[in-house]
């Protein structure tokens, strides 16, 4: 006796009987490399993609978070740069930057930037591990434009990546 019809089992022909009736097929997630984008999810449910151009507006979406990542970087190491330089009321910079650093709203603010830029950089990762191929060629492809167009602001020491 069948049982795979009961007990919530999908098979080929149940997925085929839900597109009959307008409902979608779940994700496919995958654990190994991948170009296959039909029924991909990006990290959430509600990021499947269903349609080609929804996969190219996905690709677009991922491509413009890799560079927004990118940019957030190049903020906060200009944020950084200029809390080092601010001047105070003793002139010195030395004593002007110990000054800054040790305000506790400063060293809040800088360490808030740092956990977004922390959690920023592991969601990439998360998109980064749908082990899809184009998926993957667009968070690069972010990385690439955006280190190209803000890595002026960086500093050799900043080129470390987190988690992509």
């Amino acid at each position: 006796m069948d049982h795979s019809q009961h007990m919530g089992h999908l098979n080929a022909d149940n997925i085929e009987n839900m597109r009959d009736f307008g409902e979608s097929a779940p994700c496919k997630t995958h654990m190994l490399f991948t170009w296959d984008s039909e029924d991909l999810c990006i990290v959430f449910d509600w990021w499947h993609i269903r349609s080609r151009i929804g996969f190219f507006v996905s690709l677009l979406a991922v491509l413009v978070l890799s560079l927004g990542y990118e940019y957030f970087r190049a903020i906060n190491a200009a944020v950084d740069l200029d809390a080092e330089s601010l001047p105070g009321p003793s002139g010195s910079k030395k004593d002007d930057r110990l000054t800054y650093l040790s305000r506790p709203r400063s060293r809040i603010y800088r360490a808030a930037f740092y956990a977004l830029q922390v959690m920023y950089s592991f969601f990439l990762m998360l998109v980064f591990m749908t082990y899809n191929g184009w998926i993957m060629l667009a968070v690069v492809g972010g990385a690439f434009a955006g280190h190209l167009l803000w890595s002026s602001r960086l500093d050799r020491s900043a080129r470390g990546m987190f988690c992509h």
